[in-house]
């Protein structure tokens, strides 16, 4: 680790030793520049350091990129490649289609940012398309591949049964990766949380917390892995630690019956609630259901979280000068939009790529447990 050392920000202090390295040929025209990964581990700082660092050489001519090769010193007398006129004009080579659930929670917003902010840095042209069914992704797919894209980034609505669209995807070999899920028992490319864990950390936590009788509120049974690998780390972290296993107290597949009504789900919530008055924690496995909880709470007479313990998976916002209310399970969205797109770009120039890359998770105290 070889950090520097100056008053002047981390990430110009970098662009410097780069640049001392080009002028004085340690590093000469058409040589690649080490990968991101190898500049972290060497200099010690963070990716959006080395971001910030290699942009400032773009900008100043020095080094130009390639999607999906990696980054190369310039040659000032050479005629420029067609690669580096793109880096300096902002022109995409390649079109990336990307296709997600229309949501406004924090998750998908971070997420959005992430594959934005990636995008960007390669040059790519992004392809934004929403789908809240199968049938309005496949219709999504049918789209973007329509539209010119060069492979597509997929977050999958939930579904009883695998979605036609992206099995078709995988059978004519057109590059994907799926982003947030996978498939069970269907190798695709991938990048997700490292959802078991959250489940099982989150179940521990509440466990140390004292809590013996722990609620889960979830969504749609899908095919896609997200809500039953949380499901999965609950269960057993509750069989380890010996805690009776009381089917009554989960509320599970409740979209399947309020899909988009908040007021029934309030009310479904509420009712739960009332009749599992044994519950001192609930582990919501959704930020927009740990908010039901709480407000469900508050109007049947319920203090959180003296009288009952919340745990959001992802973070409610909700927030004050005390800082963040909901205790929570925290995903690295914006890793997960960035991993997305390095591992398309390597899928497009390998169809044969079938890669999964999972996601830590950490858990975060706020004020209701």
């Amino acid at each position: 680790m070889s950090q520097p050392t100056s008053n002047q920000p981390l990430y110009f202090q970098i662009r410097e030793t780069l640049k001392e390295k080009i002028e004085r040929g340690e590093l000469k025209p058409g040589d690649q520049i080490p990968i991101e990964a190898d500049l972290i581990q060497q200099f010690g700082v963070s990716r959006i350091t080395i971001k910030s660092a290699l942009k400032l050489l773009v900008e100043e001519g020095l080094i130009y990129r390639i999607a999906g090769k990696g980054t190369f010193v310039a040659d000032p007398h050479a005629p420029k490649p067609v690669s580096q006129l793109f880096a300096e004009t902002g022109d995409a080579i390649k079109r990336v289609g990307f296709l997600s659930p229309l949501t406004n929670d924090e998750f998908s917003a971070h997420l959005l940012q992430g594959v934005q902010e990636a995008c960007k840095d390669l040059n790519l042209i992004l392809i934004v398309r929403s789908a809240s069914t199968q049938l309005e992704e496949m219709e999504g797919i049918r789209f973007l591949r329509a539209a010119g894209a060069d492979g597509l980034l997929i977050f999958p609505v939930d579904g009883e049964a695998y979605s036609e669209a992206i099995l078709n995807l995988k059978t004519d070999g057109f590059p994907f990766v799926l982003i947030d899920r996978y498939l069970p028992g269907i190798k695709t490319n991938a990048v997700y949380s490292d959802n078991y864990l959250g489940g099982y950390m989150g179940t521990e936590y509440l466990i140390k917390k004292g809590h013996k009788q722990i609620g889960i509120v979830s969504g749609t049974k899908s095919k896609t892995s997200s809500s039953e690998d949380r499901f999965s780390g609950y269960l057993d972290m509750a069989k380890k630690a010996g805690l009776k296993i009381e089917p009554s107290q989960w509320l599970t597949r409740i979209d399947e019956i309020t899909y988009l009504d908040g007021a029934m789900t309030q009310e479904m919530v509420r009712d739960w609630l009332q009749s599992q008055p044994e519950i001192s924690a609930v582990f919501a496995f959704s930020s927009a259901f740990a908010f039901h909880v709480a407000e469900a709470a508050m109007k049947i007479g319920k203090k959180v979280p003296d009288e009952l313990a919340i745990l959001s998976f992802d973070t409610p916002p909700i927030r004050d000068f005390q800082g963040y209310f909901f205790s929570r399970i925290e995903q690295q969205e914006l890793k997960m939009g960035e991993e997305a797109v390095s591992l398309l770009l390597e899928a497009i120039e390998d169809p044969s790529l079938l890669r999964q890359i999972v996601i830590p998770v950490s858990l975060m105290e706020g004020r209701t447990v």
